[in-house]
């Protein structure tokens, strides 16, 4: 089906604090920790919950900030900055 180099790859290029904002998303939900996750009828397929950890794992690759001791002010600042341009309070606004 797919030649030797396995299915064709696609490139995803985000802002740095993008990046972290995604990867503390992504946290949240894959943690075991009792914070609100998406419920299982936000999800057509069990492929989309595959994706989403695959992005989260790497992001966590690719990503040192996680890791340091000043993460959570890196997190805000990051967070900060691209929620000045957010309009509405949810996907579909």
């Amino acid at each position: 089906m797919f030649g030797l180099g396995g299915p064709p790859k696609v490139a995803l290029k985000l802002e740095r604090d993008e990046a972290l904002v995604l990867f503390e998303l992504l946290a949240r939900w894959i943690d075991d920790a009792p914070r609100p996750t998406p419920s299982a009828e936000c999800f057509e397929s069990p492929s989309e919950i595959h994706v989403l950890q695959e992005v989260m794992e790497r992001l966590k690759a690719d990503l040192s900030e996680p890791y340091r001791a000043d993460y959570l002010d890196i997190l805000a600042a990051a967070r900060d900055r691209l929620s000045q341009d957010v309009i509405g309070e949810t996907l579909q606004d």
